[in-house]
């Protein structure tokens, strides 16, 4: 399970780099830790409006739904979705036709077991501010949006930095980001993007284990850290 991310980019770059403007500028603030185990807003890229960066709520729900996210949510998480799901014929399947979404973030967390002590990292890109991931999203009939990560099988680099679940949050191609929002491109199409290469280059940080006190979160924690020495 994937519930961290991180959007360390100020809005200028993220704006810059993702060629959008922030719907509401004035809600965005740049997070080392975002955590979806509490209802938490994150920027998303929708297919309805491509050229603008919205903010949704991390943790898909029906369209129709208007009980609370936090009861939805312990019932059945939908923080992310695999994709080897999407012909499964469930409900959020309908939204991978015509409400893909790109999740823009500037890292994700993840966790190694290795002789009995659990290891956390940061992975982030090597040189590009963002990596887009893909993603799903609804429309509440109160007008808000809700969104989840789909993920799918760990390639090489990210199977070295993550053993305790087989899978990874899927990257878009940022070359394919049109393609991925477009209205045009077919189910067949989008699920071959989910499976090409992203072409970006990772990079993974040890980082100390305070990420997993959600209390906690300070500038230095992405800093280069020795976790040979915790």
């Amino acid at each position: 399970m994937y519930f961290k991310l991180s959007n360390t980019a100020e809005m200028k770059v993220m704006e810059s780099e993702a060629n959008a403007l922030f719907k509401y500028p004035n809600l965005y603030t740049p997070q080392i830790v975002i955590s979806g185990l509490s209802e938490v807003s994150i920027p998303i890229l929708t297919m309805e409006d491509p050229n603008v960066i919205s903010l949704s709520i991390w943790g898909l729900l029906p369209s129709n739904y208007t009980d609370d996210w936090e009861l939805f949510q312990n019932l059945t998480n939908t923080l992310n979705i695999n994709s080897e799901n999407l012909d499964s014929g469930l409900w959020y399947t309908k939204a991978f036709e015509n409400r893909r979404c790109l999740i823009p973030v500037t890292g994700f967390y993840t966790s190694v077991l290795n002789d009995g002590q659990i290891n956390p990292y940061y992975i982030g890109p090597e040189k590009e501010n963002l990596i887009y991931l893909a993603g799903m999203y609804t429309v509440l009939e109160d007008g808000f949006i809700t969104c989840t990560i789909l993920t799918g099988p760990l390639d090489d680099y990210l199977g070295m930095y993550q053993n305790l679940v087989n899978f990874m949050p899927l990257i878009i191609n940022p070359k394919h980001k049109d393609l991925w929002l477009s209205g045009e491109t077919s189910v067949i199409e989008a699920k071959r993007l989910l499976k090409s290469s992203h072409n970006v280059a990772l990079q993974a940080k040890p980082i100390e284990k305070a990420l997993f006190n959600q209390d906690i979160s300070y500038d230095s924690m992405l800093m280069p850290f020795d976790s040979t020495e915790n």
